[in-house]
């Protein structure tokens, strides 16, 4: 069964931070340019949360409110993977807006996206690419059944999660947000076997 990961609410005066969790962030790319122009692919993401690791979001943070830090520590976006309702990954209904953008048509016949199997591995914390989220604030749960998937990471600058602060919905405890980013390195660093 899977645990149940502890949040704090925040608001907009709170400087941004790892494990922040934001609601309908849209992470947009170039998907092809000719001479006639520029096709630009925009997906929202109804849930994300900031992997980035703290000090370099809080240094992106205090560099965009203040306009002057040490330009060593520039990055310019911020690392972020989606949160998916737990029965959206079972039907793969998350992935309705990519075959509607055209970007992928996904084949039905290659089985479940996210099976039986998976879903037991991913409640006992062991699975490599899904993390799920049971989310409490005080005693209230406000999250039932995420999913985070970190195949599907993004990143975002910062100024644009600033100028969209209200969005923020609430920041995971440091503990729980270490064992996020943690687990998303260790997915980054696995090892293809031919």
């Amino acid at each position: 069964m899977a645990q149940i990961t502890l949040a704090d609410k925040v608001d907009v005066n709170t400087a941004l931070c790892q494990g922040d969790v934001f609601k309908n962030i849209k992470y947009s790319y170039i998907d092809s340019e000719d001479e006639e122009g520029i096709d630009i692919i925009e997906l929202e993401f109804p849930l994300s949360i900031i992997v980035s690791q703290a000090c370099d979001v809080s240094f992106m943070s205090n560099l965009q409110k203040t306009g002057e830090e040490s330009a060593k520590k520039y990055m310019p976006s911020i690392l972020m993977c989606p949160i998916y309702e737990k029965e959206s990954i079972k039907s793969a209904s998350h992935l309705t807006e990519i075959e509607k953008e055209g970007i992928a048509k996904f084949s039905k016949d290659k089985g479940p996206f996210y099976t039986n199997k998976e879903h037991n591995i991913t409640e006992q914390g062991l699975h490599y690419r899904f993390h799920q989220l049971k989310i409490h604030i005080d005693d209230k749960e406000v999250l039932p059944s995420g999913i985070v998937d970190f195949k599907h990471c993004f990143t975002v600058p910062a100024k644009y999660l600033l100028d969209n602060i209200d969005r923020r919905v609430f920041k995971l405890q440091d503990l729980f947000a270490e064992q996020i980013t943690l687990k998303f390195a260790t997915y980054l660093s696995r090892v293809a076997i031919p």
